[in-house]
């Protein structure tokens, strides 16, 4: 009786912190900026922070839906185009990043392992986005976007698929995987005693 108290108080507990995440990272969302040497389109945000503390939390899966539940919002409140192009690949690159991250910290529980579990998040999402540019988002945009993929190229300032992929799509992954684990890591310390009775071994 008391394990199924205990089952439902935690169900109720996620049922209601998930969404709630999702509405931080929502409005993280809209603290978006340029960064320097890097494509135009390319912002970088700190809206997968809630999402990684869902997937901690309740594991990766939790994380994943707290991304979704985030890009519906952007969808509904703040895109303007209606293409779901840009919000598709906000939920890869998050989904690819927490799932690495948590699922290295459940497998090795600790700073070192959570701190491997960033660093393949941020390697892994590199990986995802270079292929989802290159064989799905950028050619899904241009037939959205009735444009040859030659004059998208150019007005993304670049000479080929690759060329953007190589000097813009991967090295801002890398700089936002960095970003997001040099932020993590210290409010990972904070709840890391709540996740594991080893995590801050």
């Amino acid at each position: 009786m008391k394990e199924t108290a205990l089952h439902a108080t935690r169900s109720t507990q996620r049922l209601v912190t998930i969404p709630m995440l999702a509405a931080v990272a929502f409005i993280l969302q809209y603290l978006e900026f340029p960064v320097p040497m890097m494509p135009s389109f390319l912002k970088l945000d700190f809206s997968t922070l809630p999402s990684l503390i869902g997937g901690l939390m309740y594991g990766p899966m939790a994380g994943i839906i707290v991304e979704v539940l985030k890009n519906a919002l952007h969808m509904l409140f703040k895109n303007t185009d209606g293409l779901l192009i840009g919000e598709l690949a906000n939920v890869a690159a998050g989904a690819s990043f927490i799932v690495a991250a948590v699922a290295m910290q459940r497998v090795s529980q600790g700073k070192k392992g959570f701190l491997t579990g960033l660093a393949l998040g941020t390697l892994l999402m590199s990986v995802v986005m270079a292929l989802a540019n290159a064989f799905f988002l950028l050619p899904a945009y241009a037939a959205i976007s009735h444009m040859p993929m030659d004059q998208l190229l150019a007005t993304l300032g670049a000479d080929s698929v690759w060329s953007l992929i190589l000097y813009g799509i991967v090295p801002f992954n890398m700089f936002k995987g960095a970003m997001l684990s040099l932020v993590a890591y210290p409010v990972y310390v904070k709840l890391a005693t709540r996740l594991s009775p080893r995590a801050t071994n």
